[in-house]
């Protein structure tokens, strides 16, 4: 089904299966809903009926007479709770989330330490914005903000489009996946190798994921967008610059 019942329908269903034999007359039914909107509720029964979740009966004069509902076993099934988790499965559960906990829980303190190294060579150079030792001042105040809108774009092109991910994308692929204004990419793509999210290939040329930063992603929560780029648009931007290799799909 692929609607859930609606709070009048789930009443419904709920009476009847306490009731004996699973059936009610309706004027019974209709009082222990706490006599609800008639209206309301012939549309709800009429959607049961639809599902096949109950079933309507006339019981004769010596019954007393009317309508009856009764629950289909589709119906008691449906409102009989889930079968509990097998205790093997249960295991192997909980074996992968400690996994994932440790796994974040390492790559946290390999982020913290490296935060922790670069404020100490900060530290040892204070008049300079990237000393002797190459530490980027932005690079190091950076590391804990999020990522802007641009930036998660970046992010989201380079995690869901290039296969393999280490290989990264050309630049301008990625800029014309994201879309907008190419100076906005341009400068997302700046900051996000001053703060370790991205490598750059030496000729300049091609972008891809830090080995930090695909770390994260597969081992937490890979980066999101509410209005993602058009699919269709993306693998045609991507044969057009790479020729019709593989691209990467979720």
């Amino acid at each position: 089904m692929s609607r859930g019942l609606g709070s009048l329908q789930r009443g419904i269903c709920e009476s009847l299966a306490a009731a004996e034999g699973h059936e009610l007359p309706l004027r019974e039914l209709r009082r222990r809903l706490g006599e609800p909107d008639r209206s309301n509720l012939r549309r709800a029964i009429r959607g049961l009926l639809e599902r096949r979740l109950v079933e309507e009966s006339h019981s004769g004069p010596s019954s007393g007479g009317g309508r009856r509902l009764t629950l289909t076993p589709s119906g008691l099934l449906r409102m009989r709770p889930p079968p509990p988790v097998h205790p093997l499965y249960r295991s192997r559960m909980s074996i992968r989330v400690r996994l994932r906990k440790k796994l974040r829980a390492l790559q946290e303190a390999r982020e913290e330490e490296e935060r922790r190294r670069l404020e100490t060579e900060a530290a040892a150079s204070p008049s300079t914005a990237a000393g002797p030792s190459g530490v980027d001042h932005e690079h190091i105040s950076g590391r804990g903000r999020s990522p802007g809108p641009n930036q998660r774009s970046v992010l989201y092109v380079l995690w869901k489009y290039a296969d393999p991910v280490d290989e990264g994308l050309p630049v301008g692929a990625v800029k014309a996946i994201v879309g907008g204004d190419r100076s906005n990419t341009r400068r997302a793509i700046r900051t996000l190798l001053r703060r370790g999210e991205l490598d750059e290939s030496e000729d300049g040329e091609r972008v891809r994921l830090s080995r930090s930063a695909a770390f994260r992603f597969s081992s937490n929560s890979p980066p999101t967008l509410e209005a993602p780029p058009d699919e269709e648009r993306a693998v045609k931007i991507l044969r057009a610059r790479q020729g019709d290799g593989p691209t990467r799909q979720g």
